[in-house]
């Protein structure tokens, strides 16, 4: 049995949740969590769901990239791209803290949750941890992969990011909403998302309201104008308010909640659907409790609009581009999907999870790569295909 370090991107609740689901899974196996490492941006708190999981369990939080939406709802991808040369020596500092932290709690192997600085972490000491890394995003790199046709070039820089986060990993684990055929080629395994065992342990019933989850809280806005105009549905959205801490009631028919993850479960085992941001952790959790989704992806999230075209294609719902909810309320009388195979694919999960931890901390044969060839080894500097495969543009 091993002893890990998870290291985990803090924005949003989804790689935080998909922390939590491995602890679990982890644990029944026999293997033990002996630290987590948080990337934020301006030492953002971290949500009291992750916090009160971990216990007394050692934290480290330090400044990693995020997106950049700016003073609009949009993703600002050039200010984004710019975090990493702009802000580089504190990068480089997080990286030192992570290398303490590491040496401090002595793991046998480090499970990364695409977190950037893990990736500079494993660069800058020459891989000398095993690590191992996980997330729907690398999933996009496996050749087997079907795409959105469009936008190419932010297609490109989000497969460079996902590359990085992953410097110096053994092998990397693509969350699917199904299954999927492993890229052997690129050391990239398909695995079940990841959920709580409080997720599996629910009970779904068939209710009338609405439940939205929102990654940008300017995103609301959209919601509101509707809400106003759709007074006989009743809606219930969580958000994450610099202002709002508390349960804002907008009208007689919205409620907005600070983010809250027994509550917001216990919604979406009652709601009649979820309009999501297109997170892949919320399309996987709705899906479980077989909840149609209208899957709405934050503006310029090129992420995201991969995410909701690969869960409409899964039978998860019906991916949008504004938050016209009038499309929903027509799709949910037509919604039927066999949630069956999903249901076995998630049942994998324990299994293939302790396969992957425990050959992670196996000692390796092969002759190790020296510290100057992690990097060129690990980038494929590359666009994408249609398919998701990799090619180099024709100029």
């Amino acid at each position: 049995m091993g002893k890990f370090i998870f290291t985990i991107q803090g924005e949003g609740r989804g790689h935080l949740t998909q922390a939590i689901s491995l602890s679990q899974l982890a644990q029944e196996a026999g293997h033990e969590v002996v630290g987590y490492a948080v990337g934020s941006t301006n030492n953002r708190k971290i949500p009291s769901f992750f916090t009160d999981y971990i216990g007394d369990k050692p934290l480290l939080q330090y400044e990693s990239p995020s997106l950049c939406y700016g003073n609009g709802k949009a993703v600002q991808v050039g200010k984004t791209a710019l975090q990493a040369f702009s802000k580089f020596k504190t990068y480089w500092n997080s990286a030192s803290e992570l290398a303490s932290f590491i040496d401090e709690n002595r793991p046998d192997g480090i499970i990364n949750f695409y977190e950037s600085i893990t990736g500079l972490h494993q660069w800058r000491t020459g891989a000398k941890i095993p690590c191992l890394s996980i997330g729907h995003q690398y999933l996009l790199l496996n050749k087997h992969f079907q795409t959105i046709p469009e936008k190419k070039i932010d297609q490109f820089f989000l497969n460079l990011n996902t590359q990085i986060t992953a410097i110096g990993s053994k092998k990397k684990l693509g969350l699917s909403f199904l299954p999927l055929e492993n890229d052997t080629k690129r050391n990239i395994d398909v695995i079940p998302p990841l959920l709580r065992k409080e997720v599996k342990e629910l009970k779904s019933t068939a209710g009338k309201s609405w439940l939205a989850y929102l990654t940008h809280f300017r995103l609301a806005e959209d919601i509101m104008a509707w809400s106003t105009l759709n007074p006989d549905i009743q809606l219930d959205c969580f958000w994450d308010h610099p202002s709002h801490k508390e349960i804002f009631h907008y009208s007689a028919n919205l409620t907005f909640h600070p983010i809250h993850a027994e509550l917001y479960l216990e919604k979406m085992s009652q709601c009649a659907g979820l309009i999501s941001t297109a997170g892949f952790e919320s399309i996987a959790e709705a899906m479980y409790l077989a909840k149609p989704t209208m899957m709405v992806p934050v503006p310029n999230h090129i992420e995201q609009m991969i995410n909701a075209f690969d869960g409409a294609q899964s039978g998860a719902g019906l991916a949008a581009s504004t938050f016209d909810l009038n499309l929903f309320k027509v799709y949910q009388k037509e919604h039927v999907t066999d949630y069956s195979t999903y249901h076995h694919w998630i049942q994998e999960s324990s299994r293939l999870m302790d396969i992957h931890l425990r050959e992670l901390i196996q000692p390796d044969r092969k002759k190790k790569s020296s510290w100057k060839s992690l990097f060129t080894k690990r980038i494929h500097w590359t666009l994408p295909k249609n398919n998701g495969g990799l090619s180099i543009p024709k100029i």
